[in-house]
């Protein structure tokens, strides 16, 4: 039973008003919030956009500054291959010096009939296209076409032959040649007596290799001050 004096239409229509009202407020909040939510996200894009270009930059500035460096790598490498060069057309090891060295190292007595030096310019290994089963590309062969020439290197051997009074002697000569700085490989090829001017000596014969580095610098001394004989032909490295 209906106590209301007001008509059921109006009653209704009301109750309808307050509806679409409360709808209509209901969708302005929602409409706020992700409009608020829009901006707030907008902000952060923003953000990570300042610090996404703050990072390139800075990658940016970093790669120019490793360039830099590979030029001033590669201007250093440059200087050192012709350093190196320079240095292999310089005699390391002059030869006065390198006699100088045997005659202060023989013992009393013991003297040198021959004395013969062999160099032998030593050559890198080439890669071949039997070793890789394939033949080598064209910009492979550019790059090594373009690569600065190896400094020549040298494998220098002695031979020596000379006279002293016993075995004794050719021993301690032996001993002294070993611990050189400046030798290396160094073997007693033979050694039998003789007679010279009514004189019964032990003639022998050794052989040594030279340091793959010697250099008279490792001496100390004068040494140094000498230095500077071009390579020749038969001359050390």
């Amino acid at each position: 039973m209906n106590d209301s004096f007001l008509p059921t239409e109006y009653t209704e229509q009301r109750i309808d008003r307050r509806t679409h009202i409360l709808a209509m407020l209901l969708f302005i909040v929602v409409m706020a919030a992700v409009f608020t939510a829009f901006l707030w996200k907008r902000n952060e894009w923003k953000q990570v956009e300042l610090v996404r270009q703050d990072v390139e930059t800075r990658y940016q500035a970093a790669g120019e500054k490793v360039n830099h460096l590979m030029e001033l790598k590669e201007a250093q490498q440059a200087t050192v291959r012709r350093a190196e060069l320079a240095a292999a057309l310089v005699e390391k090891v002059p030869r006065s010096i390198l006699l100088a060295e045997l005659i202060n190292n023989m013992p009393p007595g013991l003297g040198l009939h021959e004395l013969t030096l062999d160099s032998t310019r030593l050559i890198a290994p080439k890669e071949t296209a039997s070793a890789t089963g394939r033949k080598p590309r064209s910009d492979t062969r550019t790059a090594k076409a373009n690569e600065p020439p190896e400094p020549p290197r040298y494998h220098t051997r002695l031979a020596l032959t000379g006279f002293a009074p016993t075995d004794v002697h050719v021993s301690e000569f032996l001993s002294a040649l070993n611990d050189h700085p400046l030798l290396v490989d160094v073997n007693l090829v033979s050694s039998q007596e003789t007679v010279s001017e009514d004189r019964t000596v032990r003639e022998f014969k050794l052989t040594a290799s030279l340091q793959p580095m010697a250099d008279v610098r490792s001496l100390g001394g004068n040494h140094v001050g000498l230095i500077g004989f071009q390579v020749g032909d038969g001359d050390l490295p």
